[in-house]
């Protein structure tokens, strides 16, 4: 890669790393601050696969939808079509469902087990389509219990009082009322000193209170309780990007994203980031295509270009090219275009000197 290359590349990323700094200020809410306003109906398609080592392609009679938007609430996403088609509707407005949530989509039917897929709500177009489930019979018969890394297992032993307390201050902290959200949870803390979620959130809520220090003792709190759990290591890495860490930002991502790979757009993006900052190359076009799978939209764009500048890092200019144009695609109006413009120009140049 030439001097001018580089130089570009420089330039793009000064101006992506403002981005993760947002990022780890917003992420109290657990909001992608790019995504737009939230559709009113959010409208889920897609398609379910049986895999079978006998070429069956017949799907279970039973097999139903199953939608998981909100902190282990189940949603009936209703049954597919003979040849497996689904289509049901999301209202994020109707309170069960928040602008911030993940949501998890995968097949039920007894004695199967079904992929999952993932998308945030916070979505432009109210359309998501969210591609092939696969399902498949287990051994027992019986369909497996998953564990999610999103939500702590300190929290099944906490009692009545502490819970209580842990969940006004969570809804005081969705609320944006800091102050009296980390007031609920370090009382909810002192009955439960073992209470990995209260921790985390009272971190988040210290954050917002630009109370950091204490932000970052809370998250080491939750980590050192719960190793397992994907959230705290996920706010210790924001924390340090919104710090200029990026060394210790990237191990804490890192190690969100190994306990829970699918993660979120927001770690995906954020570590795909600062590995690229850090010339961490395979690390970053990692995480960037992780990030991309939660769908294409214009406030997910930027996950297209940082993974385009990692290829060309690593000398793949076919699909760098291939992935900065779908970035001007998606975002005509971003502030890099006339820098990315002339990184186009100078692959049509070296294609063309072949």
């Amino acid at each position: 890669m030439n001097g001018t290359a580089k130089s570009i590349i420089r330039c793009l990323l000064a101006a992506a790393l403002t981005v993760v700094i947002s990022y780890a200020q917003s992420s109290i809410l657990g909001v992608d601050p790019g995504a737009g306003a939230v559709a009113s109906v959010i409208v889920v398609s897609g398609e379910v696969h049986l895999v079978s080592p006998d070429g069956e392609t017949k799907l279970p009679s039973d097999l139903r939808i199953s939608v998981d938007c909100h902190h282990g609430d189940q949603h009936d996403g209703g049954s597919t079509s003979q040849s497996g088609q689904f289509s049901f509707r999301l209202t994020p407005a109707q309170g069960a469902i928040d602008a911030g949530d993940i949501c998890n989509i995968e097949a039920k039917s007894f004695g199967y087990e079904s992929t999952i897929a993932r998308f945030p709500i916070r979505q432009v177009t109210g359309m998501v389509n969210v591609g092939t489930l696969e399902i498949r019979k287990n051994d027992s018969g019986q369909s497996p219990k998953k564990e999610r890394a999103t939500v702590s297992a300190t929290s099944l032993k906490a009692p009545a009082n502490a819970v209580k307390l842990f969940d006004r201050g969570t809804r005081s902290l969705q609320q944006q009322k800091f102050a009296d959200a980390a007031k609920d949870l370090e009382a909810a803390v002192k009955i439960y000193p073992e209470y990995a979620e209260s921790w985390l959130n009272l971190g988040r809520a210290r954050v917002s209170l630009e109370s950091l220090v204490p932000a970052r003792d809370a998250f080491l709190r939750a980590a050192e309780l719960d190793p397992q759990f994907a959230g705290p290591p996920a706010e210790l890495g924001l924390l340090a990007a919104r710090q200029n860490d990026l060394t210790s930002a990237a191990k804490y991502l890192d190690e969100s994203l190994r306990i829970d790979p699918g993660g979120t757009y927001q770690i995906c993006y954020s570590d795909a980031l600062v590995n690229l900052v850090l010339k961490r190359y395979d690390a970053a076009e990692r995480s960037a295509r992780a990030a991309l799978r939660f769908g294409e939209t214009p406030a997910q764009a930027r996950a297209e270009y940082l993974l385009g500048m990692a290829l060309l890092t690593k000398g793949s200019n076919v699909e760098a090219r291939q992935r900065l144009l779908k970035y001007l695609e998606l975002s005509p109006k971003a502030p890099e275009h006339d820098q990315v413009m002339k990184e186009l120009a100078r692959l049509d140049q070296l294609e063309a000197a072949k």
